[in-house]
């Protein structure tokens, strides 16, 4: 491993970490993308992942009072169902199509929560909690980013931040926690991957703090302009990712 992607772990999981810290996802979004310009796509998506799992937990912790487990429960158990299939799709694709597969996710989830507000459906509508969580959970394993199908799914239902921040929250850590051990088991959880997540650790500490310290500061009302714009400049990075990998 280069001293190129430690630096770039490094810096990464500070950027991704403050963007988790101040929205309550997003770190994948930043981390995989950038990280996979410098290193392989497939150590990329499970350093994210050890990462991410580090993340979640503080900030769980952090909105622990606002978690409601009749709205968590589908949505945890759909995800649970979809790791195993998420891991297997890691360990059985190659790496140029799991890029666009990461281009896909990040493109259709920018225009989905775009046009969010005239989707927006009824409280008993839309699509039932349990498949929007087996998608998160495919997704989670295979690309590092679960976060998209329940992002949109919170986000047309709960306008309270801290509300939305819990729900997506209490789903991502338990999910993170059974995707590392499926990793582990696959044979993932390299001598590389360690390290680099070992050396990322404090930037992602200091991440989380200046999240924190902006979250404070940023009205309710640019909260979802936020999230959209993390979407949108990640699924560049994943464009361009994706070009290099192909060309």
């Amino acid at each position: 491993m280069t001293p190129s992607v430690l630096a770039g772990a490094i810096a990464i999981a500070f950027v991704a970490a403050g963007c988790q810290s101040l929205t309550g996802f997003g770190f994948a979004l930043v981390m995989v993308p950038l990280l996979s310009l410098v290193w392989d796509v497939k150590l990329a998506v499970v350093t994210s992942t050890v990462l991410s799992t580090a993340a979640v937990l503080p900030l769980l912790l952090e909105v622990r009072s606002h978690v409601q487990p009749r709205k968590v429960a589908p949505l945890l158990l759909g995800s649970f169902l979809g790791v195993p299939a998420g891991i297997l799709l890691l360990d059985r694709i190659d790496a140029g199509p799991l890029k666009l597969l990461v281009a896909a996710v990040l493109i259709v989830a920018s225009l989905i929560l775009y046009l969010a507000p005239s989707l927006t459906p009824s409280g008993s509508g839309g699509v039932p909690s349990v498949m929007v969580g087996m998608l998160s959970g495919v997704l989670r394993a295979s690309t590092s980013m679960g976060g998209p199908p329940i992002v949109l799914y919170v986000l047309t239902r709960e306008p309270d931040v801290e509300e939305f921040r819990s729900t997506i929250l209490a789903v991502f850590l338990p999910t993170s926690l059974l995707t590392l051990v499926g990793l582990a088991v696959t044979g993932w959880m390299t001598r590389d991957v360690l390290a680099a997540s070992a050396v990322a650790l404090p930037a992602l500490a200091v991440g989380l703090l200046a999240g924190a310290w902006l979250r404070h500061r940023v009205p309710q009302g640019l909260f979802r302009t936020l999230v959209l714009a993390f979407l949108v400049l990640a699924s560049v990075g994943v464009i361009l990712s994706a070009s290099g990998q192909i060309s």
